[in-house]
């Protein structure tokens, strides 16, 4: 059985402050409102339901924990990190400060993460937003994967040549990183998702803080 299909909630937090003591790999998957990033998590956890999704975006605005064990009786040796989707404009003014803040927060400071997965709705590109993020993880030198989704939504035309200009509009990365195209709706990138998660989590394992 796949190691991420062993997750289970563990804990929400409104700030960073509020998370388990670190010290076990954590794999941050952050997004625009929208960008499918529940029904990717949903899909790889072979869970329908553990990742709260709401048809209205921007009402999701917890840090979300879900933990991995390689067996039952074993402890607990990853996190799937679920951030709150940005980029609403229709939330208050003061609420978007905050989701701002706890986001950078927990991606500047969280020293257990061991890589981000950045999703990207394909047929919106990569937005200044997600350019500002992505510079943000940059000097921290962590592992990036892009998941391109929603590509099931394109014809063959179409996603060859939107992939194409995505992957120019990433050139400014420095780091190397990992493009995979996902669908949840025609379960397309699931293997390679989760091959590089898994990959991420249990090698060397054990961080030093």
């Amino acid at each position: 059985m796949s190691l991420l299909h062993t997750a289970f909630f563990y804990s929400s937090a409104y700030k960073t402050n509020q998370l388990p003591i670190e010290g076990i790999p954590e794999i941050c998957f952050l997004g625009r409102s929208n960008s499918g990033k529940s029904s990717a998590i949903n899909l790889i956890t072979n869970k329908k339901k553990l990742a709260f999704s709401s048809k209205t975006p921007g009402r999701t605005r917890l840090i979300n924990m879900f933990a991995l064990k390689q067996n039952i009786n074993s402890d607990i040796c990853g996190y799937l990190v679920d951030l709150p989707g940005y980029g609403y404009s229709n939330l208050p003014n003061s609420e978007q400060k905050n989701l701002e803040i706890t986001i950078i927060n927990y991606i500047q400071n969280r020293k257990s993460i061991r890589g981000f997965i950045l999703l990207l709705d394909i047929r919106r590109g990569i937005t200044n937003l997600d350019r500002y993020l992505i510079d943000l993880i940059e000097p921290l030198n962590k592992n990036l994967i892009i998941l391109l989704t929603k590509v099931d939504k394109l014809n063959r035309e179409q996603f060859i040549k939107t992939k194409k200009d995505i992957e120019q509009n990433l050139s400014f990365i420095k780091n190397p990183f990992e493009v995979i195209s996902f669908s949840a709706t025609k379960k397309i990138g699931i293997t390679e998702t989760t091959t590089s998660i898994e990959k991420l989590i249990l090698n060397n394992k054990e961080l030093i803080l």
